[in-house]
């Protein structure tokens, strides 16, 4: 199964069980938060399969999602986060107030996802570019190489032909090769007892005549395994007589059929890598060869990338001698390569997912407002509508004072006071009366009542 459909068959798990569990606040909004989060890798993994990116259904080299079951998942996730939706609604409320969270995590895992798939999708590019360079690199080499030992072959098959050449005619064709080869330094004849006997061009070489290569371990390899072989061979990497580093391709010569020691080619390492791989090959990318851990040569080559996938290797077998090709991106070739979109993808998708619950958010609160401001406004347009009703004209009784209502009832004022206002009234005497209770009675008026009654005006 693939890690991705994994995660999501788990997301779904669990807001089942969130679904059925009894009794907690954190039920629904846990099981919608889970639900679309599936929803948005579904969605993102069926938009990777029709613009071509890998990396939103499919986690490096493991199994890929395949389109059916994201499919699924968008149904899956879709019913339980209606069902979310559904058992968390108010009466009140139209959504739920967990909605802008869910938005919001959904829109970000879809970004983060894209902008990987992205992301990667330029890291394999890049890495294609860099891998066809270093075959294109590998294969310029091997070309090169092998026209150039074709040619000493030829040379040889003259040797043989000619029952061994003239030193002057010999000098003049390795003259002919080094002038048509400018990566060839210099061509040797070194006899059966490996001794060097001609050279070309002489002019410099002159104390290498009569040098015998036994005590030189790789060349003397070199030239034992083209004796052997009746192939050319190439040596390691050895140090050349007039310093730096180079390579000797060793051709056998025969004469009637008996061996008569061999051709040496001398090739300077860093002008044979410099002549063979131009500008033109592998553009825009660094070179580095080497051979038994030794860097033979170099071409821009600053700081190896960090990504492992843009770094190419390749392996030059030549004769006896292999090798180590590696090209990776200059910072030039990435600058130019460089695609802002998975960046701006990443920025915007953020962006538009905190926008996105924002919204919600607002829209919500905006909605309880209005439904808030809806009931203030109802109740104080009852409260009114009471009011009115006092402020009409009341018909009451002169003599009790009583005061009919719109059925026709007659109610004493207090009782009806307290069923059309908020009012709360009590009971008690004003000085008046209660000095007419006091008489009634036979009892002496207070003096408190007396000066209340001196004090005030009575209508």
């Amino acid at each position: 199964m693939s890690p991705l459909s994994a995660l999501c068959f788990s997301a779904l798990g669990v807001a089942l069980l969130a679904l059925v569990a009894g009794g907690k606040r954190w039920r629904m909004p846990l099981a919608g938060t889970l639900s679309s989060i599936v929803i948005s890798l579904g969605v993102i993994a069926i938009v990777g399969y029709i613009f071509g990116l890998p990396g939103t259904y499919g986690w490096g080299q493991m199994t890929r999602v395949a389109p059916h079951t994201a499919a699924g998942f968008v149904v899956l996730g879709t019913g339980l986060f209606l069902t979310a939706w559904h058992s968390s609604g108010q009466a009140t409320e139209r959504t739920p107030r967990w909605l802008p969270i869910a938005l919001a995590l959904a829109t970000v895992t879809a970004t983060l996802v894209l902008y990987f798939a992205l992301d990667s999708k330029q890291n394999t590019q890049i890495a294609r570019i860099v891998r066809a360079g270093a075959e294109s690199a590998r294969s310029q080499i091997t070309l090169r190489m092998e026209a150039r030992m074709k040619s000493l072959v030829r040379m040889a098959s003259r040797w043989e032909s000619d029952g061994r050449t003239a030193q002057a005619s010999w000098e003049a064709d390795a003259t002919s090769y080094i002038h048509d080869f400018p990566d060839m330094q210099a061509i040797e004849w070194i006899d059966t007892a490996h001794a060097i006997r001609w050279i070309a061009p002489f002019a410099g070489n002159e104390a290498k005549v009569g040098l015998n290569l036994v005590n030189e371990e790789r060349r003397a390899a070199a030239i034992a395994q083209a004796e052997r072989e009746h192939q050319p061979a190439i040596t390691r990497t050895v140090p050349l007589f007039h310093g730096g580093l180079g390579y000797v391709v060793y051709v056998p010569l025969t004469v009637a059929g008996q061996p008569d020691g061999v051709l040496g080619t001398v090739f300077r390492a860093e002008a044979l890598f410099a002549r063979y791989l131009p500008a033109g090959i592998a553009p825009g990318q660094a070179i580095r060869i080497s051979e038994g851990g030794l860097t033979v040569y170099e071409r821009d080559a600053g700081v190896s990338p960090s990504q492992p996938e843009w770094i190419a290797h390749e392996r030059v077998e030549m004769h006896g001698t292999t090798w180590d090709l590696r090209t990776w991106p200059t910072p030039a070739l990435l600058a130019e390569l460089n695609d802002p979109l998975p960046e701006i993808v990443l920025a915007a998708g953020l962006l538009g997912g905190v926008l996105l619950a924002a919204v919600c958010y607002l829209a919500q609160r905006a909605s309880r407002l209005a439904r808030l401001a809806a009931r203030a406004r109802d109740a104080m347009q009852r409260a009114l509508e009471e009011v009115k009703t006092l402020k009409g004209l009341l018909p009451i009784c002169a003599c009790c004072k009583r005061v009919r209502d719109d059925t026709g009832y007659w109610s004493q004022v207090d009782t009806y006071l307290h069923r059309h206002t908020d009012a709360k009234l009590s009971h008690g005497y004003c000085p008046e009366c209660a000095a007419k209770a006091f008489t009634e009675f036979g009892l002496e008026v207070p003096e408190r009542v007396r000066a209340e009654l001196a004090e005030r005006n009575f209508e």
